[in-house]
């Protein structure tokens, strides 16, 4: 059988850290019902208006309407590890996880419903991303792919690829008719009529892409293992380009958010934070933290520092702070710039 590396990985071996902190809650099907719920691994979060809205290990969703400073526990109807996590507004909210377990919520995340499960395929979604309130496609282990056209009630499968190789496709991103998917050995997936229809490009680098990132509506970015950050830009109807660059440090890098003044953040794991300027410094600047802690979501404050999470739930992060306390001779927290030009 075919090892599911990296992303799965991740998962399966940082709930170790959290494990002994829940109630599996096994006779009532719910979430675990951790005491330290904001302390647990979490792997994705996205924003539900002004909430942040965290999935992770056992179940666990949490959400904070303070930036991250306070957290609450949802009310979730099972005790599958989820995975991702897409909100279209305030309110609507869908996330995906292991047994290809599809969840939905209607009130800005405090109360969860499942629309879909498959515990006999036995692997995780990882990803899910909706085009609207009714359309929506989900990926994960063994090119597991689906869809639905009716806001969840129903989903069927489909192909983004029909390669026997069956490679993971890890996350999909998609933007008005656009769907984009991100996959193992380097492959990236296009569709241009809301994944109806869809084109395999070879990035020129073989290993796994994590999750991408729009940051125009013809360009995104593709990040993956080792420190390996690639561009993509769409050059005409079907084709695009390929810039690959590296942030010189050889963690795996899982996830990246537009920041405020026009440049892009991304986490890692190790306790990795890098910010890419591809405008005018043309640099990448990156922090290994003391934590080391693994690092599965970043997102910017209301003070232009950031809220990172992951394992052993969130933290708030200062680049600027990590790079003076890198000069101090028994400082453990490293800092690196690099150019890409």
């Amino acid at each position: 059988m075919k090892i599911i590396t990296a992303t799965l990985s991740i998962i399966f071996l940082l709930a170790t850290f959290s494990a002994n902190a829940a109630n599996f809650n096994l006779d009532t099907g719910y979430a675990a019902s951790a005491s330290k719920y904001d302390k647990t691994l979490i792997n994705e979060v996205d924003m539900a208006g002004s909430r942040i809205i965290g999935v992770g290990i056992h179940g666990v969703i949490i959400y904070s309407d303070d930036q991250g400073k306070n957290w609450q526990q949802s009310n979730v109807p099972t005790t599958k590890s989820l995975t991702a996590i897409d909100c279209l507004n305030d309110n609507l909210c869908w996330a995906v996880g292991h047994d290809a377990f599809i969840l939905k919520t209607t009130d800005g995340g405090e109360n969860w419903n499942i629309q879909h499960s498959d515990e006999i395929f036995d692997a995780p979604l990882l990803s899910i991303s909706m085009f609207n309130n009714r359309m929506g496609i989900a990926v994960g282990a063994f090119a597991k792919s689906l869809r639905t056209n009716d806001g969840g009630a129903t989903w069927e499968e489909f192909f983004v690829t029909e390669d026997e190789f069956q490679p993971h496709l890890n996350n999909v991103l998609t933007n008005g008719m656009n769907a984009y998917v991100a996959g193992e050995l380097g492959l990236f997936y296009h569709s241009s009529d809301q994944g109806q229809n869809w084109t395999t490009y070879e990035t020129g680098y073989n290993g796994s892409l994590w999750s991408s990132l729009l940051i125009k509506d013809d360009k995104l970015i593709l990040i993956g293992m080792s420190g390996n950050i690639i561009l993509a830009t769409l050059v005409d109807d079907i084709n695009f380009q390929f810039e690959i660059y590296n942030n010189g440090i050889q963690n795996t890098l899982t996830s990246a958010t537009n920041l405020s003044d026009g440049r892009i953040a991304i986490a890692g794991l190790g306790g990795v934070v890098s910010v890419v300027d591809f405008n005018d410094s043309s640099d990448i600047s990156t922090c290994v933290r003391q934590d080391r802690l693994g690092n599965n979501a970043i997102l910017e404050t209301t003070d232009n520092n950031f809220l990172i999470i992951g394992q052993k739930g969130s933290r708030f992060h200062d680049m600027n702070a990590c790079q003076t306390s890198s000069l101090q001779a028994n400082s453990t927290n490293t800092w690196l710039v690099k150019n890409i030009n």
